[in-house]
């Protein structure tokens, strides 16, 4: 290449020279200089070590106290008793009154509750109890595995439409098909890396594998990630990483930590009942000659001849010694005096692990005033709103809105009906998005001061900073099905107060 001049006709060497400062976060130097970050290197270490972790993972919510604390605290707040639904029709956009949207929108939410009751497949639960169930799994599993499914009418059943909850553990890529580049760890993948198969593992009951991945495609289903418009499978994981197929458990970080603390814990609480149980050891110079005669036959003891005597110690145990044995003075110094301050850093390094308070996750409140508390709260409260959002963006919206499809085809409560009687409002296909558009409430933040907090309410409201709509929905409550009931409320007791004879003894 030719040799590039500067103004002045000196060699100009453009790139040849580094003349960045060196770093150490990049360098093999100093406490760093044994630091080799590894990576995986194929498909089958990621896979095996993605199942260690879920294995892991399940261990602890089930075994490891502060685990499952972390994990219900997560799943409580952010969905607890479940997402309602509140239809948000855009009246203006589909030209019809508030009070048209408003209506409709009243069957739909009907419609749903009225599903919801039969929601499940094996028609055990409720699908507020199939929300929880799948958040859950996403924290402690990582991902999320529901079918969308149409069983045969039975016992009374009104919608055809049913979820049926499946363990991630069936999702994998079958043994003859390991080769099919197409296939991702049970995921089969499009060209342009769009999901369009899940492979699932359901071996006929005379088949009990140790290994699922072991299994042949005969023992699999083929399911397609959609049909038409609509999902038929709902798997759902955080994406933390790019080109990421399968979710990973939010204790994955500290779950060293929890395990070690409890393994510490576990030791800890062995040597305090120890040290309860530990005997009284009397040592006599004179030996048994000292006895009263009726300890000398209890034990078995003779004067002349000194012997060792081994017999199971248990609690208040008190042991005599033969001649010229002095017990050592054993002393129990556990816990050490900076036992229990270890314990609370490990807790507060997990809590900010799972991105809660300490106090949330340790239910102990005792060290808090109401300014920190709520200062940990209101950062809390950003994760919880987190994965409500994203939960009904992906999992509930798409149900609501299968389940207003069935509603209109079946004209439940005369659904269908009333949306063709708004033409030219486009119809439930051609305005499918407006139609089925809808706000999710969950549980209530809670109060710490209920005093403090309502007042800011009504400063709030008095300054417009906010609106009833919004203020209700923070208390877990829905302003316009309680206006009608405040309403009605008043007109009764300005009824009484006009009349003070009516149950009224003033």
């Amino acid at each position: 290449m030719p040799t590039l001049l500067n103004q002045y006709g000196q060699p100009l060497n453009t790139g040849r020279y580094v003349s960045a400062p060196s770093r150490d976060a990049g360098a093999y130097r100093g406490t760093i200089a044994n630091w080799h970050p590894s990576r995986l290197v194929n498909r089958d270490a990621e896979i095996r070590e993605r199942l260690t972790i879920q294995r892991r993972a399940a261990d602890l919510a089930a075994n490891d106290w502060a685990a499952k604390s972390g994990l219900r605290t997560i799943a409580d707040n952010a969905v607890g008793t479940g997402l309602v639904p509140k239809s948000g029709i855009p009246h203006k956009l589909l030209g019809i009154s508030r009070e048209e949207a408003a209506a409709i929108g009243e069957k739909m939410e009907w419609a749903f509750s009225s599903w919801s009751r039969q929601a499940h497949a094996r028609g055990l639960i409720h699908f507020e109890d199939l929300q929880y169930l799948g958040s859950s799994s996403i924290l402690r599993l990582g991902e999320m595995l529901h079918l969308p499914v149409m069983p045969p009418p039975e016992n009374g059943r009104v919608f055809r439409l049913a979820i049926q909850d499946m363990n991630p553990a069936r999702l994998c890529t079958p043994a003859d098909k390991t080769l099919d580049l197409s296939i991702r760890d049970g995921i089969e993948f499009s060209g342009c890396g769009r999901p369009v198969a899940y492979w699932l593992a359901c071996p006929p009951p005379s088949l009990i594998p140790g290994d699922q991945q072991r299994l042949f495609s005969d023992s699999f289903i083929r399911r397609p990630a959609r049909i038409g418009h609509r999902p038929n499978v709902f798997h759902l994981f955080r994406y933390e990483e790019e080109e990421q197929v399968r979710g990973v458990s939010v204790l994955a970080n500290g779950m060293k930590l929890f395990r070690n603390l409890n393994d510490a814990l576990d030791s800890e609480l062995f040597a305090q009942v120890i040290a309860a149980s530990f005997p009284v050891f009397i040592g006599l110079e004179n030996g048994a000659a000292q006895l009263p005669p009726e300890v000398r036959e209890a034990y078995g003891m003779e004067e002349q001849e000194p012997e060792e005597r081994t017999m199971e110690i248990a609690s208040g145990t008190v042991v005599f010694g033969n001649p010229n044995e002095k017990p050592y003075v054993l002393e129990n110094k556990r816990p050490s005096a900076n036992f229990p301050p270890f314990v609370e850093i490990v807790l507060r390094s997990l809590a900010a692990m799972l991105g809660i308070p300490y106090e949330s996750l340790t239910k102990d409140f005792s060290k808090t005033n109401y300014s920190s508390m709520r200062a940990a709260l209101n950062e809390a409260w950003k994760l919880y709103l987190f994965y409500r959002r994203w939960f009904a963006r992906l999992y509930t919206q798409p149900v609501w809105e299968m389940v207003l499809e069935e509603a209109c085809l079946r004209n439940f409560l005369g659904l269908a009906d009333d949306i063709d009687s708004l033409r030219p409002a486009p119809g439930f296909y051609e305005g499918r998005e407006f139609w089925c558009s809808a706000t999710w409430v969950g549980p209530a933040r809670g109060s710490i001061d209920p005093v403090k907090e309502i007042q800011a309410t009504i400063m709030a409201l008095e300054n417009h900073l906010t609106t009833y709509g919004e203020a209700w929905a923070e208390r877990g409550g829905d302003f316009s099905d309680a206006l009608p009931v405040m309403e009605e409320e008043r007109r009764a007791l300005e009824k009484l107060m006009d009349d003070p004879g009516e149950g009224n003894p003033s």
